[in-house]
């Protein structure tokens, strides 16, 4: 195991892993995997502990789930993409920022065109805005914060 000791193993493991496994999740789970009837068991089990929530408000519910979710893993991919860049490339903080915001403005797209592939999914351009809307926010705030 002496290869975990490694700095350039440390390094890629610290900066690089972390934005490339969110890209890979999402890239999964924008195809079959992740379909209102694959998430569906999921959100019932969530809105279990909801108990106030009646049945008529579970499709309500699903969609705003499946919303967070995209606003939270679009923010994560941002401030790892921001991390990475800034760390790799040496840019001032600005650069860092829209080189981040560009990779995830792509995997957005990529994420979005893959959906429109999927028989039992439907890509939209509203969630790459909310995709991209939420990178963007999450790169503002974490460009303030010292690394």
């Amino acid at each position: 195991m002496t290869y975990l000791k490694s700095p350039a193993v440390r390094q890629f493991c610290l900066y690089w892993l972390p934005p490339l496994a969110v890209t890979a999740g999402i890239i999964i789970f924008s195809g079959e995997l992740g379909s209102t009837a694959n998430t569906r068991p999921w959100v019932i089990w969530l809105l279990t502990w909801l108990p106030f929530l009646s049945f008529e408000d579970f499709a309500e519910g699903q969609g705003y789930l499946r919303k967070a979710g995209h606003v939270t893993a679009y923010a994560t991919l941002s401030i790892f993409w921001f991390r990475a860049c800034l760390w790799r490339f040496s840019l001032r903080r600005g650069a860092a920022m829209l080189c981040a915001l560009a990779l995830c403005l792509l995997i957005a797209l990529v994420d979005e065109g893959h959906q429109a592939l999927v028989p039992s999914r439907t890509g939209s351009l509203k969630d790459v805005a909310l995709d991209f809307g939420a990178a963007l926010l999450a790169a503002l705030a974490f460009s303030f914060k010292r690394i």
